[in-house]
């Protein structure tokens, strides 16, 4: 029974061995065939890292060092501080296994440190079970020292046995002897009596000695059964130790490649949130875009006072017929995109929209504040200014250019946004008209702006009052144009 038990133990521990060697010699080719394609930093250290790991797996220490010291040095370039730590905990073990007490145990503590620093807690786990693993090793090293000595003593034992038992013959074939010497001679046989039965009590004290020698070698036999099962399932333990110690790298190794793929769809989210955001900073206000993603809906608002500019093309449609479509989007969109850049440096304009040819903004909106009558004021001369440097250069190169006109008006009205899937940010109100107005009855090059303008610019800029002018449903309005800035 107890061969057959032992003989199932070892082909257990075979097969378990011949699998776990094909699977080692496989894991290896894999991660060499990844070291070679892998050109990032920390994916190659963790993949030098599992190299060390599968060659000491193998008991191929030297290898092993190899692989665990190269890991350690491409992670302190690329100053990746869990595969540093792990660097130090694969050289401890295998320095440990080494003889290398010393080495390993300082190893061991700055893996602990680096650990302890990026929160780490699998490494002390794999530690622990190392740390059971060299214990387990140094027990079955000291056992089996122990079962050569405890061998050698039985075989001594063994040849007192075979020498008393020839001892035992020996005195057999003399007492045979003896009586035939007594049939022979018919000596004095109560005298011969008595030396039989001493010989027979010296062979009895023999065989009693025989019988305990048998009895201990049995014992021992027992003991050494009992020495090669627990021999057997050491080796056992210290294979599901190595079992359970891999199968936790992969699980760390598989989270760890989980996380760098949600890490890489986050990214690509951010990335995408920012292009929203840019796109919805393009159409509204950044105040109403916090509103909208906040609440979904933004707040319509009224506002006392609002400084509205409208530009226009002289003769657009004239001009249009002498250019290609190509040619007239083209150079609408340069002078549209430089009215932009111009309105960047005031903060309080804010741009609403094309409309064809015409351009519109507003001032104080939607943050209120008490410099936009003169900021729209002055972004109108810089417009005036950029279109004068674009006549130039059209005229040079003998191609038709734009003249522009430019009417404001200030006063009260309404902006918010409308629309469901196109949002729009716009302005509602008399105001709005009256800007109109005032740019429909402007001059080439000039800044027309109404009386309530006019009172609250005219401390910054020089203005030629032009009187009282008739304006379309809006009857006699007082004009000026800006002739230039006092500042």
């Amino acid at each position: 029974m107890k061969t057959k038990t032992l003989f199932c133990c070892y082909a257990i521990i075979f097969s378990l061995s011949a699998q776990f060697s094909k699977a080692q010699n496989r894991t290896i080719e894999l991660w060499k065939s990844r070291l070679q394609t892998e050109t990032r930093e920390i994916p190659k250290t963790d993949i030098l890292l599992n190299l060390s790991k599968e060659y000491e797996l193998e008991n191929n220490l030297n290898e092993s060092l190899t692989y665990a010291n190269q890991a350690l040095s491409l992670g302190e370039k690329a100053n990746y501080k869990k595969g540093m730590a792990f660097a130090y905990l694969q050289l401890s073990l295998v320095n440990g296994k080494l003889g290398n007490k010393s080495t390993a145990r300082k190893q061991r503590n700055k893996a602990n440190d680096l650990l302890e620093e990026i929160n780490q807690h699998i490494g002390n786990d794999i530690v622990q079970l190392q740390k059971q693993q060299l214990l387990a090793e140094e027990e079955l090293k000291k056992d089996q020292e122990e079962l050569a000595l405890q061998k050698e003593e039985a075989e001594k034992k063994r040849l007192e046995l075979e020498q008393k038992n020839a001892e035992v013959e020996q005195s057999k074939g003399e007492i045979a002897l003896s009586l035939q010497t007594i049939n022979e001679l018919s000596g004095d046989i109560s005298e011969k009596e008595s030396m039989l039965l001493k010989k027979q009590r010296q062979l009895d004290k023999q065989a009693d000695k025989i019988k305990i020698l048998r009895q201990e070698k049995a014992i021992q036999d027992l003991a050494l059964e009992k020495q090669k099962v627990v021999q057997k399932l050491m080796l056992v333990i210290v294979a599901g130790i190595l079992l359970v110690v891999f199968f936790l790298l992969i699980l760390y190794f598989n989270k760890k490649r989980s996380n760098q793929k949600l890490e890489e769809k986050n990214e690509i989210i951010e990335v995408e949130k920012q292009r929203s955001d840019e796109l919805l900073l393009n159409i509204l206000p950044s105040e109403l875009v916090d509103e909208l993603k906040e609440k979904g809906t933004a707040t319509t608002q009224y506002y006392e006072l609002a400084t509205v500019m409208f530009t226009d093309f002289k003769g657009f449609t004239q001009i249009s017929e002498q250019l290609s479509p190509q040619e007239l989007i083209e150079e609408i969109d340069y002078c549209f995109r430089g009215f932009d850049l111009i309105l960047e440096k005031y903060p309080s304009i804010e741009k609403i929209k094309t409309i064809g040819d015409a351009y519109l903004c507003a001032g104080g909106i939607p943050i209120p504040n008490a410099q936009h009558p003169e900021e729209v004021v002055r972004a109108a001369l810089d417009i005036l200014g950029f279109m004068k440097k674009r006549e130039i250069q059209r005229r040079e190169q003998g191609k038709p250019f734009f003249e522009i006109r430019i009417g404001i008006h200030s006063g009260p009205l309404v902006a918010g946004v409308v629309g469901v899937k196109k949002f729009a940010y716009d302005i509602w109100g008399d105001t709005v008209n009256t800007a109109s107005r005032m740019e429909s009855k402007s001059e080439v090059g000039k800044i027309n702006i109404s009386g309530n303008t006019y009172q609250l610019v005219q401390h910054h800029f020089s203005c030629h009052h032009r009187g009282k002018i008739q304006a379309k449903h809006k009857g006699e309005i007082d004009m000026y144009f800006i002739e230039k800035s006092h500042t």
